[in-house]
């Protein structure tokens, strides 16, 4: 069974190349993506604001600007739901500015491991470096890397590194989840029955890092902002055994990537 609605979106808006299950070697060239112009529901150019209507100036508690994808802040047509919010696109950094990368890019897990999930992992060899599943992902969590590139990818720009553990936020699913209901989930092979408002209450991570500002001289212009992260074990999320449900260990993955203006 597939992760929960919130996994697929995340997946969906971190770039149209990013995958969810964060197997990936690198980045590739382009996504396609076209600029749209600000909506009715438009915010502050300070916070960038989802189509599902989070603020992830909030969510993060981030003064700066915040990148994502045009799949964040554009809502789809038709839209799934009534009166969806819509920022400007590409999110624009300032000259001289901090900013974070990646700010719809999440993982949420289970509050614990279920018996029936528990014993399949122990069969498999899985290292438990707690029973929570948020527990062991940010145990196993080593570091965040940010590269910055051109918009041909042909330059890299910059690169950052950050220690996971002094630049991560748990927050509830429901809180990135805007106006998005969460539904129920159920697996009865593995003895799993929440209810929405479960759903809702499970604990979710993202890494608001302090990327920039980028080297003096740099162009006014567009970018990549490519995000990396680095688990020391496989780590699994505690809510089935699939294989999107895993985070690969021992080295470094590609997440995702967006565009972003300086100016």
């Amino acid at each position: 069974m597939r992760r929960t609605r919130t996994a697929f979106l995340a997946a969906l808006v971190a770039s149209t190349f990013a995958v969810s299950s964060a197997r990936a070697t690198g980045p590739k060239k382009g996504d396609g993506e076209e600029g749209k112009e600000t909506g009715e529901h438009s915010v502050s150019a300070n916070h960038t604001i989802t189509w599902w209507c989070t603020d992830l100036n909030d969510l993060w508690h981030v003064r700066f600007p915040v990148i994502t994808s045009l799949g964040a802040v554009t809502p789809p047509v038709p839209s799934p739901i009534p009166d969806p919010c819509q920022s400007a696109f590409p999110v624009v950094v300032p000259e001289g500015s901090r900013f974070m990368p990646g700010g719809t890019f999440i993982w949420y897990t289970n509050k614990t491991y279920p018996p029936a999930i528990r014993a399949a992992l122990e069969a498999s060899g899985y290292h438990f470096r707690s029973h929570h599943p948020m527990e062991d992902f940010l145990k196993k969590m080593v570091k965040v890397r940010v590269e910055i590139w051109s918009l041909d990818w042909s330059t890299l720009v910059a690169e950052y590194s950050f220690d996971p553990h002094e630049n991560s936020r748990v927050v509830q699913t429901r809180d990135f989840d805007g106006k998005l209901p969460e539904g129920p989930y159920s697996d009865p092979a593995l003895g799993i029955d929440y209810t929405a408002e479960q759903m809702q209450r499970m604990p979710l991570v993202g890494f608001p890092v302090r990327a920039g500002p980028l080297p003096e001289g740099t162009p006014t212009g567009m970018y990549w902002a490519a995000v990396y992260w680095t688990l020391s074990e496989s780590h699994n999320d505690g809510l089935n055994i699939e294989d999107f449900n895993f985070l690969p260990g021992g080295e470094e993955f590609y997440f995702g990537a967006n565009r972003f203006w300086v100016q």
